[in-house]
């Protein structure tokens, strides 16, 4: 009975796991179907932007120019300057500048696979005590290749296989996660950030206190309503074919024109059919 009981013990860890994983690639998918998303309707700027702040403390000056090339797929030219002491004695240091160029081998991705790439390439220099790379260590954690690091216990290298060359090979990122050692949870929350700061972007820029509609125009400043093609300015509120230009800014002062009339009093006239009014009007014209 023992046997029997441990391998269904197994069979549900192992679907558990397999159930739990997949969710996690679904939301992963998720997450970067939504950000391309975003970049189709808040425009690429301000998604390369958003992405190079959120690497910023990891990439530095670097970082836009990184977003940008990863996502066209182009070559990112990196340059690093190191000061090394003059070899003469009392001569000056001497300042070497070294350009690095990384060549995605994925070719042109979407901004969602951009950020993930770049978050697995922080999580594993990360790992490694790396947390401000150089060009060198970057291309190596993107492209593969070794870091070399020298502490007080000695002088290690390690070979990287690079994310990008392993996600060429048509490796899911899940499986280059796992591949790596590290978990994809950290990376959807990041996403999940980004994305929720774009929106929020995207709503805030949708409100405001002046509505026009049809071929109307409001040249106002604050809480016109304009139908047809009507204008308004200021706090008016105009229908039908109406002008209102009318300046209102209590309950009991606002101007109101309908039908074809105009308003051009500045506290609480009321305009009917084809009336006019060209004055301060306290009474409504016509009454019943």
């Amino acid at each position: 009975m023992k046997v029997p009981a441990m391998i269904l013990t197994v069979g549900l860890v192992v679907g558990t796991t397999a159930l739990g994983s997949a969710d996690t690639t679904t939301d992963l998918n998720n997450q970067a179907a939504r950000m391309n998303t975003l970049a189709t309707s808040q425009g690429e700027s301000k998604v390369i932007g958003k992405i190079s702040g959120d690497f910023n403390s990891f990439l530095g000056s670097d970082s836009n120019a990184v977003v940008t090339g990863l996502r066209n797929g182009t070559p990112i030219k990196l340059t690093s300057t190191t000061t090394t002491p003059s070899a003469t004695s009392g001569g000056l240091p001497v300042t070497t500048t070294t350009t690095t160029t990384i060549t995605p081998p994925t070719g042109q991705m979407g901004y969602g696979n951009v950020y993930i790439s770049l978050a697995l390439a922080k999580q594993q220099l990360g790992a490694m005590g790396i947390t401000d790379p150089t060009p060198q260590q970057l291309q190596a954690a993107l492209t593969g290749g070794t870091i070399t690091q020298t502490t007080a216990t000695g002088t290690t290298t390690t070979n990287m296989q690079g994310i990008l060359t392993l996600r060429s090979q048509h490796m899911g990122w899940g499986q280059i996660a796992q591949k790596l050692g590290y978990k994809l949870g950290p990376v959807i929350s990041g996403m999940k950030s980004v994305n929720h700061s774009l929106g929020n972007v995207n709503t805030a820029s949708s409100k405001g206190h002046s509505v026009t509609s049809a071929s109307g125009q409001t040249n106002g400043s604050d809480h016109g309503i304009v139908s047809s093609s009507g204008k308004g300015a200021g706090s008016g509120i105009v229908t039908a074919s109406g002008k209102g230009n009318g300046n209102a800014y209590g309950r009991g002062s606002s101007a109101i024109v309908t039908g074809s009339g105009h308003s051009g009093g500045s506290a609480g006239g009321v305009v009917s059919a084809g009336s006019s009014s060209g004055g301060a009007t306290h009474g409504k014209a016509p009454g019943k």
